[in-house]
């Protein structure tokens, strides 16, 4: 019900966008292309970030034996709370950027995961905001906690974030390509439709 309404919600959208002389041209991925691709693209980060509490942080390290299912009881909850975190943070840089509030803004559950996205074609600057704030906030705050606290906890939390993050960077490198456009976000996919006059 939610995916119908949610393809009605676009369509409409597109067909506006049609009449006002918009062309469209779509950029989308296969969800375990933006998985692989996204995770590759800020694994980088992520090492260059664990190199550094090795060399310089893990001195002062607060370390937590994590072995058999003690590992998975602290990395599953920072897995749920930064992925319901992470969501919203997209829905409120929408929200904001658009100057419409939520009501651009669409929250979804699929196969047990949620997911945000974007109900209106807004200018790349805006988009930008929604698609990259969870990077900045989640990931650059994990940055932070990692030097401030180091230790087990917060390089978990610092890998979780940043990788979380792979497949909006992904996006956004495609997004910084555009010019003159209005981007939606795809309505079933990973990627998003740019509208060019």
């Amino acid at each position: 019900m939610r995916a119908q309404t949610a393809e009605m919600d676009f369509k409409e959208m597109q067909e506006n966008l049609n009449k006002a002389g918009y062309t469209e041209r779509k950029v989308t991925f296969s969800s375990k292309k933006a998985t692989v691709l996204g995770g590759l693209s800020v694994l980088p980060l992520v090492v260059i970030f664990a190199v550094i509490y090795r060399i310089a942080l893990v001195g002062r390290a607060h370390l937590t034996e994590l072995t058999g299912p003690s590992f998975y009881f602290t990395l599953v909850p920072i897995i749920i709370v930064s992925i319901v975190v992470h969501e919203l943070l997209h829905g409120i840089g929408w929200a904001l950027s658009s100057g419409k509030g939520w009501s651009v803004v669409r929250f979804n559950i699929n196969a047990l995961m949620p997911s945000c996205a974007c109900k209106a074609a807004l200018s790349r600057g805006k988009y930008l905001i929604g698609v990259l704030l969870p990077f900045i906030i989640m990931g650059g705050g994990s940055i932070i906690f990692l030097f401030v606290y180091p230790g087990t906890i917060s390089i978990l939390t610092m890998a979780v974030n940043i990788v979380l993050a792979g497949a909006d960077v992904l996006i956004a490198a495609k997004v910084l390509r555009e010019k003159n456009v209005l981007i939606a976000d795809h309505p079933t996919e990973a990627g998003y439709i740019a509208f060019c006059k």
